[in-house]
């Protein structure tokens, strides 16, 4: 009974963190994270209203997903720093998928909305308890910057025209920028103050005055010029009538004939979420010295979008600006982020009526402003000095979002980051080896050290990657090649497998055929740097009985002195016979 009530404990500190770092909380911290949580609130409250409108939901929403996922990632998650919260990148995701469900239906919208959110979490959740956090490594870091990169574009283009009070147009980024400018004639110019105004205070302020929270200056800024030049009354748009409180948790009405397309739209943002919120993650852990738990950090994110789907709110990962935001505050547990939700509850109890004046092109300029930071010229520029590849695959996942749309850029993202993982892992570099000048053992790579000596009679050569069966036959044909190439031909081949724990059946095929052409061709093989788990499949295959036991050694050096020594024992004989 002890034992069992023992581990229960053990798994509830395992999956519900808070359990364990809040009882020891320390105190003397409380001031901090206190500080951090106010300074957060201030920065993330305008920007949440903003996101929701780009969600496609109003405004409300976003106070929603951020009160919910900031508690329940604060709950779950083994961060210190991260805030999971309203984002531009889900917001736009989400409306990509439920856009087209929806069918102009604004109820709809909103459940299919809250919907998504519910299918990303349960996938979320499913994945971090299936311990899958390795997919985070899944997306190719110079693809993901070039997706968000058009993203960002995406997203600025489609929020310009509250900057102009002019109806928004549907297509991929160039048809929206053809939109806006035959629509620019009719543009009211009082909100084109308001608009850029705010635009340009924000990155004054930025620039100035980096502590003061620009958000919440130019929402304010808003609200007054609306309420005391009765602006709504010519022609300037707000957000209007906005509820006070939040709503009560239940599970969106979606039909069963949309779960197949919510299905497939969360897998995708899944990847999206995970990539963004782990990197960032890994990012504070190490900058802070503490340690995060992938597998748990889905789960976390997972419970986050759940919440936000009952509180009828929209998909949510982690914001890397109210993150850093919270950092430079002098945030040091999730406490800071449990005050923010605090402040954003009290905000929808007491503080919600005061945004109904709240101008649109204020929102407009604020989502502008936040994404520009998203358009890593540096980072692309990095890739064309370092590797033309990534940068070339950048521009690639760069093109995909602004010449079709934001879904379809995701699957070419998604696509090509697999396809360089597979494309990588079937063309494996096959090193030669020669012995390292002025050691007693060593041997290394000849094409990178020219140095190195051959070793007469012997071929060495080593798979600089695990042989599994995408890339079985590369390897087999490479090192086939190789022996054709040498002059004079080897008597033996040396095939270093250390960075292999274990083979598949194609691999031991491979090794197989291997073996029987190279004997064919009077060569020896032998196995140098083999792990036990290699060494038991080939036991267990017969391909031990096909190589011979005393061909598998546990170094090259050991190896190459084997070949020696036989060599010498079969030219002993030789001499022998022969007088």
């Amino acid at each position: 009974m002890h034992f069992s009530l023992g581990n229960l404990r053990s798994q509830v500190r395992r999956y519900v963190p808070i359990t364990a770092w809040l009882p020891a909380y320390d105190r003397q911290q409380l001031s901090a994270d206190a500080i951090a949580g106010v300074t957060v609130w201030g920065v993330m409250t305008p920007v949440a209203l903003a996101y929701a409108q780009m969600a496609g939901v109003p405004a409300v929403a976003g106070l929603y997903t951020a009160f919910a996922a900031l508690m329940a990632y604060a709950i779950f998650g083994t961060s210190r720093h991260l805030k999971v919260t309203a984002s531009s990148t889900m917001a736009v995701m989400s409306a990509a998928v439920v856009g087209a469900l929806a069918g102009g239906d604004a109820a709809r919208y909103a459940a299919l909305t809250a919907g998504l959110a519910v299918t990303v979490g349960l996938i979320l959740l499913a994945a971090g308890i299936a311990r899958l956090g390795f997919i985070s490594d899944f997306l190719s870091k110079s693809v993901v910057t070039g997706f968000v990169f058009g993203l960002a574009l995406t997203i600025a283009i489609g929020q310009a025209p509250k900057l102009f009070g002019v109806p928004s147009t549907s297509g991929n980024f160039f048809q929206q920028v053809y939109g806006l400018v035959v629509q620019i004639p009719e543009a009211n110019p009082r909100t084109m103050v308001i608009g850029f105004g705010t635009i340009a205070i924000l990155l004054l302020i930025r620039h100035y005055y980096p502590r003061i929270p620009g958000g919440l200056v130019v929402l304010a800024m808003g609200i007054l010029a609306v309420t005391f030049l009765h602006l709504d009354e010519k022609g300037v748009s707000t957000i209007g009538v906005f509820p006070t409180g939040l709503p009560t948790p239940r599970l969106p009405d979606v039909r069963l004939i949309d779960v197949p397309y919510l299905l497939t739209g969360a897998a995708g943002i899944v990847f999206l979420a995970v990539g963004e919120s782990l990197g960032s993650a890994r990012a504070f852990a190490a900058r802070h010295r503490y340690e995060i738990d992938a597998d748990q950090e889905m789960i976390a994110l997972g419970a986050a979008n759940l919440g936000t789907g009952l509180f009828q709110g929209f998909t949510a990962d982690a914001s890397l600006s109210s993150s850093a935001t919270g950092e430079n505050a002098g945030a040091r547990t999730q406490v800071s982020s449990l005050v923010t939700a605090a402040l954003i509850f009290i905000t929808l109890l007491f503080l919600a009526p005061l945004f109904k004046n709240l101008p649109n092109a204020v929102l407009g300029g604020i989502v502008i402003v936040a994404v520009i930071g998203l358009m890593d010229v540096a980072e692309l520029k990095r890739y064309y000095a370092s590797n033309r590849n990534d940068f070339l695959l950048a521009m690639v996942a760069l093109f995909g979002v602004i010449t079709t749309d934001v879904l379809m850029g995701l699957i070419i993202a998604v696509m090509l980051s697999l396809l360089i993982i597979l494309y990588r892992s079937s063309r494996p570099h096959v090193a030669v080896l020669g012995k390292i000048p002025g050691q007693v053992v060593g041997y290394g790579d000849i094409g990178r050290h020219p140095e190195n000596v051959t070793e007469s009679e012997l071929l060495i050569v080593r798979l600089d990657a695990p042989l599994y069966f995408l890339n079985a036959n590369v390897a087999r044909t490479q090192v086939l090649d190789m022996v054709a190439a040498s002059q004079p031909p080897p008597r033996a081949v040396i095939f270093h497998l250390g960075a292999s724990a274990d083979l598949d059946v194609a691999s031991l095929d491979m090794l197989r055929t291997l073996l029987v052409e190279l004997e064919e061709l009077g060569i020896q093989v032998f196995l140098a740097q083999v792990r036990g788990g290699v060494r038991d499949r080939l036991r267990l295959t017969g391909v031990m009985d096909v190589l011979g036991a005393g061909h598998v050694y546990p170094s090259v050096d050991a190896a190459v002195y084997a070949f020696r020594q036989q060599a010498g024992t079969v030219a002993g004989e030789a001499a022998a016979a022969g007088s």
